[in-house]
């Protein structure tokens, strides 16, 4: 079974849901822990939708902006992504 990144993201926020600050000190920093990768990672999982304006880049925590030209040129001829909204 394949986890993608934003179901992973939303599994880890659903566990930190259930952790609290005030209990101990584990708890607290194994909280801290999830939400941390959860935006860690949902900052690097960027989407490309096509508008009429351009490219559109959208990541996980709901950045976005459009693709400059040289990132344009890079997604149509090799398929690269930017690593940064």
């Amino acid at each position: 079974m394949t986890v993608t990144d934003s179901e992973l993201t939303m599994k880890a926020r659903s566990v930190a849901k259930c952790l609290t600050y005030n209990d101990d000190e584990p708890q607290a920093t194994a909280k801290h822990l999830l939400l941390e990768m959860a935006h860690r990672i949902d900052a690097k999982d960027i989407r490309v939708h096509k508008k009429r304006d351009g490219l559109l880049l959208i990541n996980g925590i709901g950045k976005a902006r459009f693709m400059n030209w040289s990132e344009r040129i890079r997604w149509l001829l090799f398929g690269v992504r930017p690593e940064r909204v």
